[in-house]
């Protein structure tokens, strides 16, 4: 015996158990029982309808599997499993493709696909396709915010560089500022070291008369200069080559991530006219949620 809980009873409102062998809805409550043909037509109809509106998929559902009993290729019984499935009132729920979350492989629509009428399988294979299209679109937005997280990766390793170039370049006046920065007593005594010490130098060299190690310490003097801003040049040199596959690789990034926005705009535009297509070929319309609540 196949025992659903499904219908309400319309003498005391309780749930009817129903006994397809048997073909009786029976009330445990206060044990009315109705003949199989009772809920055979309109009546169940309307019993799945007003259950899918009250959000009762179980009892919707029952009711769905009920009618396919006596058709299988019923279309508003096929397209209401499909609905209990999904969990959704009406299928005007995949205009907001936020709501959806069922899959184009969900048994209850490819039975659907399988089983109904041939003037309505475009309807749910239509509902296949946009489905499809939904998740195709998820994924390129997905890879959309990838593509940004690692042109993010890119402008800050640019960012470094750009950092350790300016850096470079003022090296010796960063130098001069940390030094100002050391306290008085330590400045003056830096300071005045590097005065006195070389005057000191060359007066000794002065007086005995070596002017040749005048030369030399002005040689020295002038290698230091030059060594120091042509090791400034070459790390100037290192950091702007660089630089330029950063750049590169950061053009590249915002080039693709352009190209994947505007596959995923045009997947979504695509979802869009789908569901509208199987919603303008719908057999049987179903009322717009936001129409129902302004009545």
């Amino acid at each position: 015996m196949t025992v659903l809980k499904s219908n309400l009873c319309p003498t005391c409102g309780g749930l009817l158990s129903i006994d397809l062998d048997k073909q009786m809805y029976v009330c445990p409550f206060c044990g009315v029982s109705f003949d199989y043909e009772y809920f055979r037509e309109d009546n169940v109809k309307d019993v799945a309808s007003k259950a899918l509106g009250r959000s009762e998929f179980g009892s919707a559902k029952d009711a769905y599997k009920f009618m396919l009993a006596k058709d299988p290729h019923d279309f508003e019984a096929l397209r209401g499993l499909f609905l209990c499935s999904a969990k959704w009132k009406t299928m005007h729920i995949m205009l907001k493709d936020n709501n959806v979350n069922v899959r184009s492989d969900e048994p209850s629509l490819l039975n659907a696909v399988k089983e109904c009428l041939p003037e309505h399988r475009g309807y749910f294979e239509k509902i296949r396709e946009a489905l499809d299209e939904i998740y195709h679109y998820r994924d390129l937005v997905k890879e959309a915010k990838d593509i940004d997280k690692e042109k993010d990766s890119a402008v800050k390793i640019l960012n470094n560089l750009n950092v350790e170039y300016d850096i470079n370049s003022c090296r010796f006046t960063t130098l001069c500022e940390q030094l100002w920065e050391l306290e008085a007593r330590s400045r003056d005594a830096v300071i005045s070291l590097v005065i006195i010490l070389p005057l000191l130098l060359i007066g000794l060299a002065v007086w005995n008369k070596a002017w040749w190690a005048i030369a030399v310490g002005a040689a020295l003097i002038v290698s230091a200069i030059v060594g120091y801003n042509v090791n400034k040049a070459v790390v100037a040199k290192r950091l702007r080559a660089s630089m330029v596959p950063a750049k590169a690789k950061i053009e590249e990034l915002n080039d693709k991530h352009k190209a994947k926005k505007t596959e995923a705009e045009q997947s979504h535009w695509k979802y869009k006219m789908l569901v509208q297509e199987f919603l303008d070929m719908d057999p049987l319309p179903q009322e717009a949620p936001g129409k129902r609540n302004r009545n």
